[in-house]
Formats: structure tokens, C-alpha cells, sequence
């Protein structure tokens, strides 16, 4: 896991679910979840609580900027004590809510900014914070561009329901089926042999370890 040096046992932001977070500490892990509006009231009163404690000396911050590449990044990461706010029976030794505002410019465009929430198992600092979110990120980065190389991502027209979502899981298995295969010595590229799988029947099968009647 990207956040394994920081001992956060997982990140998952699809949904903030409760039982994925009880699940996680049950098992002696710590937990960084993303707060987005399908939990609207958790997530309102985390927006509230660091209004309420704007200049208050409780708020850990971190502040930090980098520029490579021609693109700018600015992140102010900001961290309070869960305690109180947070119902400790929906999330279990919930700790820490942590604010993440970041500012990116890339060339002569408009800067984006991004305003995100988390709340975690673990006392973090805003610096762990910052890290922990800025390493879950990288890696996020990079998957999407492997896929957008293999699979032409950024230019499907699927947009329908849940079909996008679904469409990419099934990329990233088909990815990672790819990779545990070792019957290729080849050193092609994951494109040049997802070609050959989708060409080749019997490459195909190899791949993933059928054998014909």
C-alpha cells in the first residue's frame, strides 16, 4: 500500500463505508478515509468544526509547495482531535479529521484548486497527513496513466451510469493479470501484450492459465 510506511493499513475513498472501517481496526490496522457527500452529515460537521477552529491554536497545519515539470502544487494540509465530533459507533477509534486544500497550476492555466476531508484511526500530524494523502495520490496518478496508455482511457465515451466505473475495474484485473504472468519472456510493453492476448487465442488462454479440453 502506498501508506504502508506510515502504518495506515488502508486509504478508500469510495464511500467512507463504516463496515470497511470497522473491519480495518478490528483487525489491528489504522484507517484514512475520505469524507465526501455521501456521508452528509459527517462531512458537515467537519466543515463546520475547522470554520469553528479557524484561528484556534488547536489546528495543526503543514504547509508546502513544489513545482516540476512546469507545474506548481501548493497544499496546506490541516489536522484536530476527532474527539467529540465524530460518533466513535459508526467509526470506530476515529482520532484525527484532517482538511486538504490543494492549488495546482500547470503552464499559463487557470490554477485548480481542491478542497478535501478525511477522517482516521490514527493521531496523525498535518505533515503525516500531507504525506499520507500526497503518496495515495501518486500512485493514483500513475495507474491512470497506465491505463490511458493501454487502454486509451481518457478517450472512451462510456459515461452511462455506472458503467465508467465498472468498465475500469475491469481494465485494472485485466492489468494485473497481465503482470503476474510469467510464461512471457518478452520485455514488450503492457500494451504491445494486451494486443497479443486480445489476438492470439492461445496467448490468451495462457495468460490466464486455462487449458483446452
Amino acid at each position: 500500500m502506498a501508506l504502508a510506511r506510515y502504518g495506515l493499513a488502508e486509504y478508500l475513498p469510495m464511500g467512507c463505508q463504516k463496515t470497511i472501517a470497522r473491519q480495518i481496526t478490528d483487525q489491528g490496522g489504522d484507517y484514512l478515509l475520505a469524507v465526501k457527500g455521501n456521508q452528509p452529515t459527517l462531512l458537515e460537521a467537519i466543515e463546520t468544526e475547522f470554520i469553528d477552529q479557524y484561528q484556534s491554536e488547536a489546528v495543526d497545519r503543514h504547509r508546502q509547495a513544489r513545482k516540476s515539470h512546469g507545474r506548481i502544487v501548493g497544499q496546506i494540509a490541516s489536522v484536530l482531535p476527532a474527539q467529540g465530533l465524530v460518533d466513535l459507533a459508526d467509526w470506530p477509534k476515529c482520532q484525527t479529521i484532517g482538511l486538504v486544500d490543494s492549488l495546482r497550476k500547470v503552464g499559463d492555466k487557470e490554477s485548480n484548486f481542491e478542497r478535501r476531508y478525511y477522517i482516521s484511526s490514527r493521531a496523525l500530524t498535518a505533515e503525516e497527513l500531507a504525506a499520507a494523502v500526497r503518496g495515495h495520490w501518486g500512485v493514483e496518478n500513475r495507474l491512470h496513466w497506465v491505463l490511458d496508455v493501454s487502454f486509451r482511457e481518457d478517450a472512451s465515451t462510456v459515461r452511462k451510469d455506472n458503467a465508467p466505473q465498472n468498465l475500469s475495474l475491469l481494465k485494472k484485473i485485466v492489468l494485473n493479470l497481465i503482470r503476474l504472468d510469467t510464461t512471457d519472456k518478452t520485455k514488450a510493453s503492457l500494451r504491445l501484450k494486451r494486443k497479443g492476448a486480445a489476438w492470439d487465442d492461445d496467448v490468451r488462454m495462457t495468460m490466464l492459465g486455462l487449458t483446452p479440453l
